[in-house]
């Protein structure tokens, strides 16, 4: 079988970025007090077992060649991962450059660069390429510690590098895409006075704020629920602002009560005014918290977005039930907001907003949100939130949040994000045993449960233990493995979403219910008054299950070595195509192309004949109507469910580990069964594609002839009608052009006889011209001739001039030519000729005009 054509997808695997040579392996084996010896690294990674012969065949990592350097101990790499705390994103893409974290040393390499070099220059030059390809490093000096995650702001000149307790800010340059292997970035500590090495809480997750005008504002959130904004463009060590998710003058330890730590945080969607200014947060106990407005001190706004804030804020009704002193804060913010808005000098849509400082007051944690019904509870006493995502969609605003026991939580915020403020709460006495909430139970916001999903991790690594406690056993379920799921959004559809976890990676897309809960929105705000509580009843009993199927499975079964997964990316760029990329703990990088949906016809091919009262009959009743209906395929499941890819997952295993001996266990051949019955699938899915197409070909063919016989009967009447008609008009067009011939050949006739005239006889009027202009052309030499004689008059006394003004500067001279009174009558002379010359001039200008106005030509 032929090799595949060598594509950047297939082709990036091979790159030097995902190896360590050596001296690298060296030091990452000392720091973690590891064997250098390559032998005894690989008889450690040489177990024979059944999955070893299926890594041996499936696995992604390349065959090297000798120039490529051997990988040395990467499969004991998954050891960091059990000591982190938060999950691991390594990896990070933006727009064309991959930067990749691997222990303390973060790499680079441009995907452009790759998919230039190895496409469509054969295979040859495909591998020498990826022979000489070489990735480059980036020297940071503040980055020594373990890397757990890589943050770039949207505009990619910023890069967060995140560790359990210390970040660092990375900038990044265009000289990282220059020649040098090793390019020196410019780095610093953030916040080193709060996010120190063994410090009493870890970072949860890092985010940059999308509304910051230069990008530079970014969120951290700790264990202890406390969420800092940093503006890294101004102050590098201190917050711009805090925001305490925490219980309200409540300590994280006080009283012997143990607080329930944060576990993630996102911002909501950006289709509504306050979504990006919003924040929600999850607890490791699965309770959701919110928090409105987190606005940076100067941020970019849509002008329709603060068109809405102030009419929202100035509407009484959506903040009724609120205290004076809320709303003379609501009023103050408002006020406030609208005095630091400036016009953007770059764009008329965008303007630039000042956030509001109020001396009194400040934004209210919102929650817990009420889980209406509850979610549904799986077999794991140990069961902890982990991750949580808010889709972009424009209907409202959907939570998904991922747990420890691959429980994958969907929800349904049935209002929109909404500001509250209020005053500072006094620290509480006594021990907080009553009154535990900061709002009752009717004021809370809540969050309609539309689905719980389960990922089948428990199926495969769940274990019962059982604790003596003096005479009786606590029998406690749950994972025998550590699993910290992470949620990645669609880059290019908001309706999807994945979840990598220890397992390997999973697609989820909430498309098959979306469309029906966009349009019960869509209704409420055409008609406030429509009974929208019936139409959401209904679209709960309906209860349509969301599109799940897994990506790339790293352990299919408990005996299987650990290859989580430590980085994702979803590739949208228009130049790289529509991909995703998965990397494994052991540096094996995974890359599936995706299929971009078809575009939406337009409302004038998908309905049937206008309804209008305008519309004239005749037209109505001529005008075609097709048989075929659209769109092409209306159920877009199956093979196009997960956005092109397959329903197969792909199993991948570490490099170097088993033997082809195949060991028959009952475990091996549940797995063998559940492979079996996956490919079933996938060919039943395939034979339930062909039978669509070839229905979809029948039909054409049936419309196709349809249309040929419509036009051979339009054919027909017309010439039957027209016939007559178009004899008609042919013999009048005939007659005309005979007529046209005729006129054409006269005008010619007249023309050669005026060419043939020697002299002709001039006009009266002609004579008569010629006369006055022979005339002016005397009366224009006369003024000639007096031109002259009067410049040189008008030098001579210029000259005489001169004299006298020098013999007046002379006056101790002994004697004079002329007097006093003489001088005076030459002067006055002089003036009168100066005068006679001056309107003689004029007098020549105005001849002269004159002569050009008549167009005398010698």
């Amino acid at each position: 079988m032929d090799a595949p054509r060598p594509t950047w997808l297939n082709q990036l695997p091979q790159l030097s970025i995902f190896e360590l040579d050596e001296a690298e392996y060296a030091e990452w084996a000392r720091r973690h007090n590891k064997p250098t010896d390559k032998a005894q690294i690989s008889d450690a990674a040489s177990t024979p077992s059944l999955l070893g012969a299926f890594g041996k065949s499936t696995t992604l990592q390349p065959q090297r060649t000798s120039q490529h350097k051997d990988a040395f101990g990467l499969d004991e790499l998954k050891e960091e991962i059990k000591q982190s705390y938060q999950g691991l994103s390594c990896m990070a893409v933006h727009a064309q450059d991959m930067y990749l974290a691997v222990g303390r040393q973060i790499r680079h390499v441009s995907l452009a660069e790759v998919k230039k070099g190895v496409e469509n220059h054969g295979r040859d030059a495909a591998a020498a390429f990826v022979n000489k390809k070489q990735h480059k490093v980036l020297d940071t000096e503040r980055v020594d510690f373990d890397i757990r995650r890589l943050v770039i702001n949207p505009d990619g000149k910023l890069m967060a590098v995140v560790g359990d307790e210390r970040i660092v800010i990375v900038v990044l340059t265009k000289a990282i895409r220059q020649d040098p292997k090793t390019v020196s970035c410019k780095s610093f500590a953030l916040g080193e006075f709060y996010h120190i090495d063994k410090g009493p809480t870890k970072i949860v997750k890092v985010l940059w704020h999308p509304l910051s005008k230069g990008l530079s504002h970014v969120l951290v959130m700790t264990q202890d629920n406390i969420l800092r904004m940093y503006n890294v463009a101004v102050d590098i060590d201190e917050p711009e602002q805090v925001f305490n998710f925490g219980a309200e003058g409540r300590s994280s330890n006080s009283y012997g009560l143990i607080a329930d730590n944060a576990a993630s945080f996102c911002f909501g969607s950006k289709f509504s005014p306050w979504g990006q200014l919003s924040v929600y947060s999850v607890t490791e106990s699965g309770d959701i918290f919110m928090m409105c407005p987190v606005m940076p001190e100067t941020c970019l706004l849509d002008i329709v977005d603060v068109q809405d804030i102030r009419s929202h804020l100035e509407s009484p009704e959506a903040f009724s039930g609120e205290s004076t002193a809320q709303q003379s804060i609501r009023k103050k913010w408002l006020l406030e907001l609208q005095a630091g808005v400036r016009s953007h000098p770059f764009s008329d849509e965008i303007v630039i907003a000042k956030s509001p400082s109020l001396k009194q007051g400040k934004a209210l944690r919102q929650g817990p949100f009420l889980y209406q019904p509850a979610p549904i509870e799986l077999d794991d006493d140990d069961n902890r939130a982990y991750d949580i995502l808010c889709l972009e969609t424009e209907a409202t605003d959907i939570l998904v949040i991922a747990h420890s026991s691959g429980r994958v939580d969907i929800s349904i915020v049935l209002d929109r994000p909404s500001p509250r403020w209020g005053l500072p709460q006094q620290p509480r006495s006594g021990y907080g045993l009553a009154d535990e909430d900061d709002d009752d139970e009717d004021d809370l916001p809540i969050v309609g449960m539309y689905e719980s999903l389960d990922l089948g991790l428990l199926k495969v690594f769940g274990s019962t233990t059982v604790t003596k406690s003096g005479a009786h056993g606590l029998q406690e379920a749950g994972l025998c493995i550590s699993n910290h799921p992470v949620l990645v959004a669609d880059s290019m559809y908001g309706d999807t979403f994945y979840v990598y976890h220890e397992m390997g990676a999973h697609c989820i897309s909430i498309r098959p219910w979306l469309g029906t809960l966009t349009q019960i929105y869509e209704d409420l705000n055409k008609n406030p008054a429509s009974d929208v509580g019936s139409q959401l009843a209904a679209f709960y009993k309906a209860s349509v299950k969301s599109d799940m199927g897994s990506v790339v499975t790293t352990r299919p079964t408990r005996s299987s070595p650990a290859a989580p997964i430590i980085g994702f990316s979803v590739v949208a760029d228009p130049y790289l195509e529509y991909s995703l990329l998965l990397l494994t703990s052991s540096l094996q990088l995974t890359g599936l192309e995706l299929s971009p949906r078809p575009r939406s016809l337009s409302p004038e091919l998908t309905s049937g004949p206008s309804s209008s009262a305008s519309t004239i009959t005749v037209e109505e009743k001529n005008k075609y109507q097709p048989t075929l209906p659209l769109p092409m395929f209306e159920n877009q499941g199956g093979l196009m469910s997960m956005n092109g890819l397959p329903l197969q997952p792909k199993v991948v295993f570490p490099p170097g580990v088993g033997s082809a001996k195949i060991i028959t266990t009952e475990e091996n051949l549940r797995f063998l069964g559940k492979m079996v019955q996956g490919i079933r699938e996938s060919l039943r899915e395939v034979y339930t594609a062909c039978d669509l197409s070839q229905q979809r070909l029948v039909a054409q063919e049936a419309e196709y002839k349809r249309q040929v016989d419509k036009v051979d009967k339009e054919h027909e009447r017309i010439e039957n009608a027209l016939s007559p008609k178009n004899q008609q008009q042919a013999t009048r067009l005939d007659g005309q052009i005979a007529l046209q011939r005729k006129l054409i050949a006269r005008a010619d006739e007249l023309l050669q006889k005026l060419n043939e005239s020697p002299e002709p006889e001039l006009s009266p009027a002609e004579k008569a011209w010629n006369v006055d202009l022979a005339r002016n052309e005397r009366v224009f030499k006369t003024y000639n001739e007096r031109k002259h004689k009067v410049q040189a008059q008008q030098e001579i006394l210029k000259r005489r001039v001169q004299d006298l003004q020098a013999q007046i500067g002379q006056p101790q001279m002994p004697s004079k030519r002329y007097g006093s009174a003489q001088l005076k009558h030459i002067i006055a002379a002089k003036e009168v000729q100066d005068k006679l010359v001056k309107e003689t001039e004029k007098m020549m200008l105005e001849a002269k005009a004159r002569f050009a106005e008549l167009n005398i030509v010698e």
